[in-house]
């Protein structure tokens, strides 16, 4: 099997961090290829950002899938889609015939299975409201505990600059004793990974919304399944 993983950045590091926090997750048949936003931010935190975004992902993945037809190679049987919000993710799933698994609906969907309310952990002080966007548009406001902010800049945290973990920590710790969840989620591809070095130190569920999310896509890819009307 074969799973394409969008990166809605244009930080090619992020999607090598990414890809390098989820082989060793990866049976030994399947096959990670990551796909990088060509244009755009950085890192997307901002509603312009996710503006632009939309289309960059479009054609992130059109070059991905036209690279492996080109060089004939096998089609990918799944796409995990790496930025938590899935900016343009429904364009995505009208074009191609593959599941296409978004970061964020998929860790919520986990999280709705381990408890009744669940709190998000991101970084970057637009997402919060962003995230209550989210929210409405899936009539998920009830089950929403609500949202911690990790203070400083996403990829200075994605790359250690900061002390990612320390501040990760510090935020989860203070949207349990404030909101007291059930489950948590770390989100975001710059938070990849902290959320599973967190899991057995926290009194509730803490999910990784990397690993929560490409299970799903793993799963769906074994699946093999396609959406009606694509070739």
């Amino acid at each position: 099997m074969k799973i394409l993983v969008l990166n809605g950045n244009t930080t090619t590091h992020v999607t090598e961090r990414m890809i390098a926090a989820l082989e060793p997750r990866c049976p030994e048949s399947v096959q990670l290829v990551g796909a990088t936003a060509p244009f755009g931010m950085p890192y997307v935190s901002t509603r312009g950002a996710v503006a632009v975004a939309t289309h960059a992902v479009q054609d992130a993945v059109r070059a991905a899938v036209e690279g492996e037809q080109a060089a004939g190679r096998a089609p990918f049987d799944a796409c995990f889609y790496a930025c938590f919000g899935e900016p343009g993710i429904d364009a995505l799933r009208a074009e191609h015939a593959f599941p296409v698994v978004g970061m964020a609906e998929a860790s919520i969907l986990t999280a709705l299975q381990l408890g009744e309310r669940f709190a998000i952990v991101t970084v970057g002080a637009e997402w919060p409201a962003m995230l209550r966007d989210l929210m409405r548009r899936t009539a998920l406001e009830a089950r929403c505990a609500g949202m911690g902010v990790v203070p400083g800049d996403a990829l200075a945290v994605a790359t250690g600059r900061e002390d990612g973990l320390k501040l990760v920590r510090a935020a989860v710790d203070e949207v349990i004793a404030r909101q007291a969840p059930d489950v948590v989620i770390v989100a975001g591809a710059s938070l990849a990974g902290y959320g599973t070095a967190l899991a057995a130190q926290a009194p509730v569920p803490v999910l990784d919304s990397l690993t929560a999310g490409f299970e799903q896509a793993l799963a769906l890819a074994r699946l093999g399944l396609r959406r009606r009307g694509h070739a």
